[in-house]
Order: structure tokens, then C-alpha cells, then sequence
């Protein structure tokens, strides 16, 4: 939100989702990801909660700061959640959560069509479900390439939802293709935006590396609700998520954490003792995400593990919170779980993240949860995985 004076009278946006984490930032949960509030940011929120002006915010916040960088920590956050729409500005609607995302830029949209048989897959299914009287919803159309998929199968109409500014360039390439008549690009959020008639069909290209990360869930239960009719079809239909423990070789683990050979390393460059920072147990409570080409180099310990497997026509609420269990087939010291996940996009379609598969889609990764402290199997043992989706993202947790 450009242009903040100190009497901009903001408020705190309604329904917000906030997530502490261990370091003490608090994130909120936008539509395309999370925005930092900072340390202070449970306290703006509280004090937004009714219109106030910036100056008797930032007044009334003073108390709060610890010192003169903490002073332009708190009010950059302000700042922050402005322009991400958490704050909103006098008698400004609602437009939503909103928040600057990766998707604003040309890169995860040239990696999608790059990405041969990911874009392909989605259209394979759309020429096989599309019907001639269907009404088409494309759930974060990007690019527009697969809006246009649909007209061409012979969709009636086709809305295109885009938040970001790619929805001016995607109404070009609608014209460019000779498909203006059929279909519409519709600027904004697709869980604020209204449209003229129901979808007989949805698709929602909203799958990540880690299969949920981009609210899928949350957002494909607003659209059955408000943009589509009772018995639309969705592409994809049923998302099925799986596990599999593996060993992930130590100097790749090394590259994530406090190590005693990377503090002795360190000390032998610095001549400073950081021995103690191998007592950091959280340094293995995170996700990375890697390559699949390195991944399938990692010996796994058992076959895959479903997870979950999610009806979106059917599904009810948006968080996942499921334990399965898996035998090893190799013994060895578990250390991480990769995870991956599979889609029924048609009867005839259905696409895969194993990376253990051939042909599989080159613009997704691999998302991997490392283990606090190594598990070790041998061939036979039983394990469970547990795992959870509550609206950030997915997290598998190895149980020996």
C-alpha cells in the first residue's frame, strides 16, 4: 500500500490465520503464501482491530520496542502487512488476503509450460472431461494456457481467474488465439470474486512440490461452494499424497545443519569456538525441497506410503490429520521422509511427483522433512507416518 501517512486510518482485515513459529516471527496466511508480521505482530493486529490512525498505532506501539532497530523493525511490518492487504485502509472493502507472491513473476509460469508433460497431462484430461454445454472455472488460469485448452475441447464459456497482474497478459493471448467470445479473464482472488453463472467444471492447476502448500484444500472448497454447480467436476479429481523414509547422506544433511566436522571447519577459517552449536536440536525440524534427479540417489527404506488420498468434490474441511503405517523393506538410518504425490486429472489421466517414475513432471521438486534424531530400521519393522495439512502446508512426521 503505497503512500502511508501517519492519519492513514487502517484496520485489521477480517478472518485472518496466524501461525507462530519457533523463532518468535509470527507469519499470516495469505492467499499465495505467508507474510511476516515480525515479533510485534499478534500486538498490531490487536490494536488494528478497530480503524486507527498510523500515528496513534505507531504511539501506542512505542512501549513495545526494544531499541531503534526494533522501532523500524515493528513499523516496516506495518508497512508489510499493508501492502499485503492484512491492513486495509479506511473505508476500503475487503479484497482479501492478499500478499506479493512468486507468481507475480514470468519464472513459475515458464517452468509450468516448460514442463512438458505437466501442461500436457492438464490438457489430455480437459479434451477428454470438457463437454460441449460445460461452463469452465480455470482456478489461477496463470498464463491462460489451459482456459484456452478447454475453449478449444469445446467448453460454452471458460472464466479464467488470475490474481496476479499476468491475468492483462492472459486476455492478450485469449485474443491473440481468437477466443475472446468464450472466454473471460477474471482479475482477483478466486475466493472474493463473483461470476455471472456456475462452472460445470473447475480445474485448479494449484498443486505445489509439497501437493497442498498452495491452499489448494481451502481454496477448492470455496469454489464448490460459490462458483460452482453441486455436481461439477474437478480436475484434478483425487489427490493421493505418500511417504517413504530414506537415508539422506550425510554430507547433504551437513549442508542444513550444525555439525561437529562444520564447527570445526568454521573455527579452523575464524578462529572462533562454535562447538556449542551442535547442541541446537531444532537444526533438523524443517522441510527442504531438492531435485528429484539427487533424490532418487538416496537409498529408500520402504516402498511408498499413502498417506492420504482426498476426494475434492467430496472433501469438507480444509486440514488433514492422518497416520498410516509402512514396513521396511531395507535396513538403514532413516533421517528424512520425501514425500510426493500423485492426481487423477480424468478417467485417462493421471500424473505423478514419484521420483522414482520415469517421465515424470521436471517443475516440481521434491519435499523432504528431515529427522530430528535418526531412526534406524531394519527390514521388516513396522513405522508410521504421520501426517498433517492445516492450511500452510503439509508436514510427515517418521514414528518408529
Amino acid at each position: 500500500m503505497a503512500g502511508l501517512k501517519p492519519a492513514t486510518v487502517l484496520r485489521r482485515a477480517g478472518e485472518l490465520e496466524v501461525l507462530v513459529t519457533a523463532a518468535g516471527d509470527v507469519l499470516v496466511t495469505t492467499e499465495q503464501g505467508l507474510v511476516s508480521g515480525g515479533p510485534h505482530c499478534l500486538a498490531i493486529l490487536d490494536l488494528f482491530a478497530e480503524p486507527t490512525t498510523l500515528a496513534e498505532a505507531l504511539e501506542a506501539l512505542g512501549s513495545r520496542t526494544g531499541g531503534g532497530q526494533d522501532w523500524i523493525d515493528l513499523s516496516a511490518a506495518v508497512v508489510r502487512l499493508a501492502d499485503a492487504g492484512v491492513l486495509l485502509a479506511g473505508d476500503e472493502p475487503d479484497p482479501g488476503r492478499v500478499a506479493r507472491s512468486s507468481f507475480d513473476s514470468p519464472g513459475p509460469h515458464v517452468a509450468m509450460l516448460e514442463d512438458r508433460a505437466r501442461t500436457s497431462a492438464f490438457l489430455a484430461a480437459l479434451a477428454e472431461l470438457v463437454r460441449p454445454d460445460d461452463v469452465v472455472v480455470d482456478i489461477g488460469t496463470g498464463t491462460g494456457v489451459l482456459a484456452l485448452g478447454a475453449a478449444q475441447a469445446g467448453a460454452r464459456h471458460v472464466y479464467a481467474i488470475e490474481a496476479t497482474p499476468l491475468a492483462h497478459q492472459a486476455r492478450k493471448v485469449v485474443e491473440a488465439n481468437g477466443l475472446g467470445d468464450r472466454v473471460t479473464v477474471v482479475q482477483g482472488w478466486s475466493t472474493r470474486v463473483s461470476l455471472p453463472e456456475r462452472g460445470t467444471l473447475a480445474v485448479a492447476e494449484i498443486l505445489g512440490s509439497d501437493a497442498l502448500e498452495e491452499r489448494a484444500l481451502p481454496v477448492v472448497l470455496d469454489a464448490r461452494k460459490r462458483l460452482l454447480a453441486p455436481d461439477a467436476r474437478l480436475v484434478p479429481s483425487v489427490v493421493r499424497i505418500y511417504g517413504v523414509p530414506v537415508s539422506i547422506p550425510a554430507e547433504r544433511v551437513d549442508m542444513l545443519a550444525f555439525t561437529p566436522a562444520n564447527t570445526a571447519r568454521w573455527r579452523s577459517w575464524y578462529g572462533l569456538e562454535l562447538g556449542p552449536l551442535t547442541e541446537y536440536a531444532a537444526r533438523l525440524r524443517h522441510r527442504f525441497t531438492a531435485p528429484p534427479e539427487e533424490v532418487q540417489e538416496w537409498p529408500a527404506l520402504s516402498d511408498p506410503v499413502l498417506l492420504a488420498e482426498l476426494d475434492l468434490a467430496a472433501l469438507d474441511t480444509p486440514r488433514v490429520e492422518l497416520v498410516a503405517t509402512g514396513t521396511a523393506t531395507a535396513s538403514g538410518g532413516a533421517n528424512g521422509t520425501v514425500g510426493f504425490f500423485e492426481a487423477d486429472l480424468s478417467p485417462g489421466v493421471t500424473i505423478s511427483t514419484d521420483p522414482a517414475g520415469e517421465g515424470r513432471p521436471t517443475s516440481w521438486g521434491v519435499p523432504v522433512w528431515l529427522v530430528p534424531e535418526p531412526v534406524e530400521l531394519r527390514r521388516g519393522d513396522e513405522f508410521s507416518l504421520e501426517y498433517a495439512y492445516t492450511g500452510g502446508g503439509g508436514r510427515i512426521r517418521l514414528v518408529p
